[in-house]
């Protein structure tokens, strides 16, 4: 009965989840209203001769995007009217002369456009394709891309030794783009959305034992008694067996490896006491997430683990949709695509990070930015690991200083009462950009990591990281003794 609910469900969602099945065009995503993907709006910066040689062109991941161009997807190629950053966006503002036009795809296509790898599938010339629908390109003027985004720094399997994708500087013809110019941007959270008017509580509170449950499968109901536990010992559906439908990325994301990250971290210990006991945990009744780290969704739904309660789809908007759309859904959601959801609003789990005898579970809310910048506080610049992969290996880069990496294993240590789920996006430029628009790069970095662009990214469910790591950015952008400018 719950599997035909969950099918009549998704057969009512916007054309945008579908679209995530057939590859066909996206329709509304159920967000706040944004600039209309499919043509340029008020809300783009319009300046006189858009879609011109001055305007900079890039893509990648959905992780930032919100932060970065507030949604608003350039659908289409660069000689067709394409939506410019949202109004309120870091792009927006942006002190460059040219439009900063960003198609959203994912983190695992962001890196393969800025490598050069799988080109002829969605090149950067090609369409930039409607909001989650499959990728067909990234409507730039020109082959490679001004810089592409990513949650997930580049592995060493991907660059810069011989045999990896991006061997010893990306050539185009005789033209090189040098080493890679690697960077942390900005940080975000990974959160647990549901639709409010699902449940009859105000809000949903998991502990570490249950939302680790959720993910692998162990709970499978909203009536379980160890959420119930977590919430006061109120059931948070009434009382009535309510089946949880679980929506993962089906597309290659580094939100999908953050969250598998932190699963990996939080859920393969020995939980103590209240949480090794009934109603938690027992020897038939495990937390543990036995499936690794990717990006690609290797748990229950992929196609090693079948399970019907997990679905995926592809985009962060996707799984904002689904969740608008399918009684009792929920899945892992970049916190502030939550936010931004409207018609229905969608609500964020509160979970936990602390415990105490006296006072139990300490529960942290998603939505309060003050938690959220909390989380990154305990990075700094002695964070930063130069010239070394997302895996923890050598880059083998010829410019080490070039490539800055805070590793996975760092964002699993927040303080205490700070949010839990984090991520954070790199952006990637070319250390040798061939005098293209080498000006508006330069004022656009040094913008995204000031005071003017911090502040505006507490409008929405992201923070600046801490003010040691944006200077070490900097630092690396101009170059310093015999360490040269990481961007020319």
């Amino acid at each position: 009965m719950r599997n035909t609910l969950a099918i009549l469900a998704l057969a009512a969602l916007p054309a945008i989840v579908l679209s995530a099945c057939n590859g066909g065009a996206a329709g509304g995503s159920g967000m706040s209203a944004l600039p209309n993907a499919s043509s340029a709006s008020h809300h783009s910066k319009v300046r006189r001769g858009d879609n011109g040689p001055q305007d900079l062109h890039a893509g990648g991941a959905d992780f930032p995007a919100y932060a970065y161009n507030l949604e608003s997807q350039p659908v289409g190629t660069y000689n067709e009217p394409q939506a410019g950053p949202g109004q309120g966006s870091l792009f927006y503002a942006a002190p460059t002369n040219g439009t900063i036009y960003y198609c959203i795809t994912n983190s695992g296509d962001g890196r393969k456009a800025f490598e050069g790898e799988g080109d002829s599938g969605f090149p950067p010339t090609g369409p930039c394709a409607a909001l989650s629908a499959t990728p067909t390109g990234y409507g730039g003027r020109m082959d490679p891309l001004d810089f592409a985004s990513t949650a997930t720094a580049l592995a060493s399997t991907e660059c810069c030794a011989a045999g990896s994708p991006y061997a010893n500087g990306r050539l185009s013809g005789s033209v090189t783009w040098g080493q890679p110019f690697e960077f942390p941007q900005i940080g975000g959270i990974i959160s647990f959305p549901y639709l409010g008017s699902d449940f009859s509580v105000s809000s949903i509170q998991l502990s570490t034992w249950t939302y680790c449950a959720i993910s692998n499968g162990t709970v499978s109901d909203w009536n379980d008694p160890a959420i119930t536990a977590d919430n006061g010992g109120t059931s948070v559906t009434g009382g009535v067996s309510q089946p949880i439908t679980f929506y993962f990325r089906s597309d290659s994301s580094g939100t999908t490896y953050n969250f598998t990250n932190s699963l990996n971290a939080y859920c393969n210990i020995s939980f103590q006491a209240p949480y090794n006991a009934s109603p938690y945990g027992s020897p038939s009744r495990s937390a543990a997430w036995s499936y690794g780290v990717a990006n690609t969704w290797p748990g229950p739904g992929s196609s090693g683990h079948p399970n019907p309660s997990f679905i995926g789809v592809f985009g962060a908007p996707n799984i904002a949709a689904a969740v608008q759309t399918v009684p009792y859904a929920t899945g892992y959601l970049e916190g502030s695509y939550a936010k931004a959801a409207a018609h229905p609003a969608l609500k964020q789990a509160l979970l936990q990070n602390g415990y105490s005898k006296k006072k139990g579970a300490y529960f942290v809310d998603p939505t309060k930015n003050g938690l959220i910048a909390k989380s990154f506080a305990g990075l700094s610049a002695s964070s930063i690991s130069y010239g070394v992969g997302s895996d923890g290996n050598s880059l083998g880069s010829s410019t080490p200083w070039c490539q800055l990496n805070i590793a996975p294993s760092l964002l699993v240590a927040p303080p205490a009462k700070s949010y839990p789920l984090l991520g954070i996006n790199y952006l990637l430029f070319y250390g040798n950009n061939n005098g293209v628009h080498l000006p508006d790069k330069t004022a656009l970095i040094k913008y995204l990591e000031s005071a003017a662009a911090n502040k505006l990214v507490k409008k929405f469910e992201y923070t600046a990281l801490p003010a040691s790591i944006e200077n070490a950015v900097i630092s690396a952008l101009n170059g310093s003794g015999s360490q040269a400018a990481c961007l020319q």
